[in-house]
């Protein structure tokens, strides 16, 4: 990065920082703007454009008109993100930042540190402020990165679906969080055998609510009643968005007729998937266009 560019940005962002209060600047409660983002239904994810570990001490340090929306999470270090709105957001260990599409900020860091980063767009058009989401159960969140990093770098089939599935699981953990507060981390790992297994195996179509419960080995009711505290969301939903995600994916590709996207996204009755598809999307599968 050419320094003369990087000090005039930095120049430009500071002097618009000095127009604002200090204290709302380095106010980290973005609770608005978290509910904003995680419970909006219309979220739709259409390209994960890179899912990737940054090492301590690498990574871009001046960002003019960021190209994708962002979330990254830092496994440590202390570091603040300057806005060119004069917004300035601090993030320490284990904080998740969001940043939008189109925005310009610079990174202070204080003390390095690993982040893992998720970069994606969105078929809408969003006009949302960055924000920074502390969570609770911070391992949970870890896996989703770490899950969603390891299946971009292999490039295994599917690989962009699974991305795909971890980033709505982050989108799902925060609003789970967001509803029912902190849930202790043991309540996500009595259910991570059947999460995990959705993740492998959501389009096959073969996953019931009884059999992910046995997996864990609790009753069905007390799955049921984990799994919303935790996604904020039933197990059938859950698994019904993410095939939804997946059919609007194989739509866009105009390579398959409503019937072979329907199975391929694990609807067995093509009936049910355009109803599904109708209530979740709002057209049906032959008049979607993104």
């Amino acid at each position: 990065m050419n320094n003369s560019i990087y000090l005039t940005f930095s120049k430009q962002i500071i002097e618009n920082s000095l127009e604002n209060d200090l204290k709302k600047r380095y106010n980290t409660n973005e609770s608005g703007e978290i509910m904003k983002f995680v419970f909006d239904d219309t979220l739709d994810v259409s390209e994960i454009v890179v899912a990737i570990k940054v090492p301590a001490g690498h990574g871009q340090v001046v960002h003019k008109d960021r190209a994708s929306h962002g979330f990254a999470m830092h496994l440590d270090g202390d570091k603040d993100y300057v806005f060119g709105s004069g917004k300035i957001l601090k993030v320490q260990k284990n904080d998740i930042i969001y940043m939008p599409k189109g925005s310009d900020y610079f990174v202070q860091t204080r003390e390095i540190g690993d982040c893992y980063a998720i970069n994606f767009q969105l078929s809408q058009k969003l006009k949302n402020e960055p924000f920074v989401f502390s969570p609770k159960n911070p391992n949970a969140f870890a896996e989703a990165f770490r899950s969603a990093e390891k299946a971009w770098r292999t490039k295994k089939e599917g690989y962009v679906f699974r991305c795909k599935s971890q980033l709505y699981g982050i989108f799902s953990e925060m609003r789970g969080e967001s509803l029912s507060g902190y849930h202790p981390s043991m309540k996500t790992e009595i259910i991570r055998p059947a999460i995990e297994m959705i993740s492998e195996n959501y389009a096959s179509g073969n996953l019931s609510v009884p059999e992910l419960a046995k997996l864990c080995n609790v009753s069905e009711v007390y799955f049921r009643k984990v799994f919303s505290t935790v996604f904020g969301l039933s197990p059938i939903k859950y698994i019904n968005d993410l095939k939804i995600a997946r059919a609007k994916e194989l739509l866009l590709t105009q390579m398959y007729s409503v019937a072979e996207v329907s199975e391929m996204s694990g609807f067995s009755d093509i009936s049910y998937f355009s109803r599904e598809f109708k209530k979740a999307v709002g057209v049906s599968p032959s008049e979607y266009e993104g």
